[in-house]
């Protein structure tokens, strides 16, 4: 009868491939979330209108800022 053979498996401290695989859909979905309330709460913040949430493709254009013309004397 031959030896059982030792079989290791990958790990990066305790999480396995398995256990990533199983936690990802629920990890995007909170990730998701946090993001999405993160640039809600932010919506007032001139620069994260600028930057962000104007060069949203279909949206963009409810976030956009003009720059204020000065006017010269």
């Amino acid at each position: 009868m031959p030896a059982p053979k030792i079989v290791t498996v990958p790990h990066f401290g305790f999480i396995t491939a398995e256990k990533l695989v199983r936690i990802a859909p629920n990890a995007a979905v909170w990730g998701a979330a946090a993001g999405a309330a993160v640039l809600l709460l932010g919506s007032d913040i001139p620069i994260i209108k600028r930057d962000i949430l104007s060069k949203v493709p279909v949206v963009g254009n409810y976030w956009a800022v003009e720059a204020p013309v000065k006017e010269e004397d």
